[in-house]
């Protein structure tokens, strides 16, 4: 939830929207996701470039290894958006900053709009939060995902400020069930799918 609201504030600003103003309905926004039917976690040791502890001697620069997990979607992610609390021309600035997103956090995890749709109720195979009535698929996997906290601040999740983030206030941790069952595992793998059997 925490990059989709983070990549919206992106758009706002690259269409030449000041963040400030939008922020506070971003950041109270309640997003769901519709995973694709198949997804496979590679989990991988690879070589980076990271900053020396000591940065005033030595080179910019130090060799590192670093653990990565790189996703492949079989099928399209889905992002669901309660905007019931909004205006209808927010819910009309929401649609266009949608199309304006291609990434989703900070490791450059691209992505492309297909389309737009209203939807009255989201189903099953979407996800939901611990603790909220909910109708749940044969095999769910527990995850805990990032949002914005109802008391954060622009300047606290802005990069650019001095003012740090809080845990707790500014981002809060959320239990989400995905509708997913594990189908496989190794120490180099996992496969996920939404299809039974």
């Amino acid at each position: 939830m925490y990059s989709v609201k983070m990549a919206l504030l992106d758009a706002a600003f690259r269409k030449g929207i000041d963040g400030r103003e939008v922020f506070p309905w971003i950041r109270n926004l309640d997003i769901r996701f519709e995973p694709p039917k198949q997804a496979i976690v590679n989990n991988s040791f690879i070589k980076i470039q990271t900053e020396p502890k000591d940065k005033k001697a030595g080179p910019a620069f130090i060799s590192s290894v670093g653990f990565r997990e790189y996703v492949f979607f079989d099928g399209e992610l889905a992002i669901a958006i309660q905007t019931k609390e909004l205006t209808e021309q927010l819910v009309f600035l929401l649609k266009e900053l949608l199309l304006h997103l291609h990434y989703l956090g900070k490791r450059g995890s691209f992505l492309q709009a297909t389309n737009q749709e209203v939807r009255q109720e989201l189903g099953e195979s979407f996800s939901s939060y611990l603790g909220e009535p909910a109708s749940f698929s044969e095999c769910v996997v527990m995850q805990y995902l990032d949002d914005m906290g109802p008391k954060a601040t622009f300047e606290s999740i802005s990069s650019f400020d001095d003012a740090s983030a809080k845990m707790g206030r500014d981002r809060v941790m959320k239990t989400v069930f995905i509708p997913y069952q594990q189908k496989r595992a190794s120490r180099d793998f996992t496969w996920y799918s939404r299809e039974k059997g």
